[in-house]
C-alpha cells in the first residue's frame, strides 16, 4: 500500500512539473558550481518562458552582473561591458514590474554600480548618486539584506579616495560629488559581516579600505584572515589571489 501511494504521488508530482521550473533548476546548478555561462543560458531561456516571473528577473539580472564582473577579472573587457549592459536593462525592467521589492534596489545599484566602470566623467557622477540612493532604500526595506551593505561599502571607499583636486574638478564640471567616507565603508562592511560572516569578498574588501588609509597593520591582519573562510561565491577566488599578490607585495 505504501508503495502505490509513493507512486501515486511521484505521478501527481510530475503533472506539476514544468519546462520553466525545469530551466529554473538547470539554471541554479551551475550557478551553484559558478558556471555563470551556462547558468545565464538556462536562465534567459525561462525568462522567455515567463518574463513577469519575480524570480526569473531577480536570477536574470543577478547573473547578468555576475558574468559581467567575471569576463572584467579575466580581462575581456568587451565581453565583460556587454552583459553589465543586460544587467542594467534587466535591473530596470525588474524595477519596473516589481518596484515594492526590496531586492529590487539592491540589484538595481550593483548594476549601476558595474556600469559606472564603463562611463565618462559627468555620466559617472549621475551614476555614483543612483547607487547610493538605490542601495540606501534598499536597506530601508530590507535591512537584514548583506548585499546592499557590500555596495555601499564600496562606494564609500571610493568616493572617500578621491583627493582635493579630483573633487573640486568634478565638482566643476560633473556636477556635486555625493558623499562618502572611509569611516562609513568600514561601518557598511561590519554590518555585512554580522548579517554574513566568514565572506572572503567582504573581507577583502574591508582590507582595501583600511589599506587605501594607510593602516597597513589592519589590512594584513585581514588580508591573513580571510585564507581560513571558506569559498561561497565566483568572486571570492579573485579575492583570495588579489590578497596573495597583496601580501606578497607588503
Amino acid at each position: 500500500m505504501k508503495n502505490l501511494f509513493l507512486l501515486l504521488f511521484l505521478f501527481v508530482s510530475s503533472l506539476h512539473a514544468s519546462p520553466f521550473s525545469d530551466l529554473i533548476q538547470e539554471g541554479d546548478r551551475f550557478y551553484n558550481r559558478y558556471d555563470n555561462l551556462n547558468a545565464i543560458k538556462k536562465y534567459e531561456e525561462a525568462y522567455k518562458l515567463d518574463p513577469d516571473n519575480y524570480e526569473i528577473l531577480l536570477k536574470v539580472t543577478r547573473t547578468y552582473n555576475d558574468l559581467g564582473e567575471e569576463l572584467k577579472e579575466l580581462e575581456k573587457p568587451d565581453e565583460a561591458e556587454s552583459y553589465i549592459n543586460k544587467a542594467l536593462k534587466s535591473a530596470e525592467i525588474f524595477k519596473r514590474k516589481y518596484p515594492d521589492s526590496a531586492a529590487v534596489y539592491a540589484y538595481l545599484a550593483l548594476s549601476y554600480g558595474n556600469r559606472a566602470v564603463y562611463v565618462g566623467g559627468k555620466e559617472k557622477i549621475k551614476f555614483a548618486h543612483k547607487i547610493k540612493d538605490n542601495a540606501a532604500k534598499a536597506l530601508r526595506m530590507n535591512p537584514n539584506d548583506f548585499l546592499p551593505y557590500i555596495i555601499l561599502g564600496i562606494y564609500n571607499r571610493q568616493i572617500a579616495s578621491l583627493n582635493w583636486f579630483e573633487r573640486a574638478f568634478a565638482n566643476t564640471f560633473f556636477g556635486k560629488v555625493p558623499d562618502g567616507s572611509y569611516e562609513e565603508a568600514i561601518k557598511m562592511f561590519t554590518d555585512a559581516l554580522k548579517i554574513r560572516p566568514k565572506v572572503i569578498l567582504t573581507t577583502y574588501q574591508l582590507s582595501r579600505v583600511y589599506r587605501d588609509m594607510g593602516d597597513e597593520n589592519k589590512e594584513r591582519e585581514l588580508l591573513n584572515q580571510l585564507f581560513k573562510y571558506s569559498v561561497q561565491d565566483f568572486r571570492d577566488k579573485y579575492a583570495i589571489e588579489k590578497a596573495k599578490k597583496r601580501l606578497k607585495e607588503m
